[in-house]
């Protein structure tokens, strides 16, 4: 927009706060609070673009809101100095305490740094070290990381890091019931890089992960799994419309429950080329989940179940229509009911310890497996040894020798 057609923007006004104005003169966006915030000298502050002034001014909003005019009549040193003497006035630090103590946060970067601002530079940071492809630092990880962060955002996006406090976290954690280890986790992360940055002296969450009530993973039964795996074998070329894609489900199914694939991150970017029967691994490639890739064994039981797919070429899952032709298949076999996203996952890990009884095997086959699923897998696979003989001799029919009615979705 020319600088006339900028002229012309009305002044936006932030009540109680300030006002913001395009300058021609400078091509700026002035933030004006005039005398609002204490002191004899007017707040002034420009920016390039309208969206970083109106983020600014919001940051007033929630610091008046917060701290009141006190957040900006004293300088950081001030406050400090006025924190050490509440403190020594109490007579409960010595001098070399008081020392330390004013030493410690003279030297924070940023002090009034607030935990919005805080996960935005570490999802930037993470993208960075993403693009060099750095361990620890994958798509898949980024993206947890920007969801958990969100999350973490939403509740004390506005709070000063300075002032967020480790019992009010625990408090809002315990609450949600739900992903309280992966928000644990990468909140953990999140403050230890800010420490590393100097922002803050010291990590606020220092307990161990909270020890959470959790089910023993969900596994298919018998007749379930049984179930979807002959509805697969039977329905390759079924189409559930008249116009859709044949359903040619069977790869998905056999590598879920017999290879345990984690059913986003790798069996739907698998390509043919990465399966090979007749040697009995599947590629699993760097980076998908973790930036270490893996073989997967192909147990023997699966090997002929592979080789019933009509179509061998090109990606394992065809993503066209695929939601869709996967749930009319769940639903088919009668197992929708009871499907969580990572059943086939747990059912594979449940049956292979039970078939093995070996802690490594399981891990060197799931990838990334942290030590509380793990710890699930063993203690209900070691109840299925009877079960997981059937489930690794399943042996795949002769073509038209299973006859099953499918029903329509």
């Amino acid at each position: 927009m020319s600088k006339n057609g900028n002229r012309k923007e009305k002044t936006i006004v932030i009540d109680d706060v300030c006002r913001i104005r395009f300058v021609p003169k400078f091509n700026r966006y002035e933030v004006d609070a005039g005398l609002k915030l204490g002191g004899t000298s007017k707040h002034r502050k420009q920016f390039k673009k309208k969206s970083d002034a109106l983020v600014y001014a919001d940051q007033l909003k929630v610091r008046l809101k917060n701290e009141g005019l006190s957040g900006f009549k004293l300088s950081r040193e001030q406050l400090m100095d006025a924190e050490k003497g509440i403190k020594l006035l109490k007579g409960s630090a010595s001098l070399e305490e008081a020392c330390k103590f004013y030493l410690q946060f003279n030297s924070l970067k940023k002090p009034n740094m607030l935990v919005s601002e805080l996960v935005d530079e570490f999802i930037e940071f993470k993208e960075k070290q993403s693009a060099l492809g750095e361990r620890g630092a994958s798509q898949s990880t980024l993206q947890d990381y920007k969801y958990r962060l969100g999350t973490l955002k939403d509740h004390f996006g506005s709070v000063k890091i300075l002032s967020f406090k480790e019992d009010d976290f625990l408090d809002w954690l315990l609450d949600r019931k739900t992903d309280t280890r992966g928000l644990m986790r990468t909140s953990k992360a999140l403050f230890s890089y800010a420490a590393d940055k100097n922002y803050l002296p010291d990590t606020p969450l220092k307990r161990k992960i909270p020890k959470v009530k959790t089910s023993k993973p969900s596994v298919l039964e018998d007749n379930k799994w049984r179930s979807l795996i002959l509805h697969a074998i039977a329905t390759q070329d079924h189409r559930n419309t008249s116009r859709g894609q044949p359903i040619d489900l069977l790869a998905n199914v056999v590598l879920g429950l017999w290879c345990g694939l984690r059913p986003e991150a790798e069996l739907r970017r698998l390509d043919w080329t990465d399966v090979n029967i007749d040697e009995g691994f599947v590629n699993v490639h760097d980076d998908w989940k973790v930036a270490i890739g893996r073989h997967v064994t192909i147990p023997d039981c699966a090997k002929p179940l592979l080789r019933l797919c009509k179509n061998k070429k090109g990606p394992v899952v065809n993503q066209k229509n695929f939601r869709r032709r996967w749930e009319w298949l769940r639903k088919s076999a009668e197992v929708f009911d009871t499907w969580d996203n990572d059943i086939m996952r747990h059912t594979f890990a449940s049956m292979h310890y039970g078939f093995y009884g070996d802690k490594q095997k399981v891990i060197n086959e799931l990838g990334h497996c942290n030590s509380s699923m793990l710890r699930h897998y063993v203690n209900h696979g070691a109840k299925m040894k009877k079960r997981s003989q059937e489930f690794f001799s399943f042996t795949a029919p002769l073509p038209d020798s299973e006859e099953l009615e499918i029903s329509s979705a």
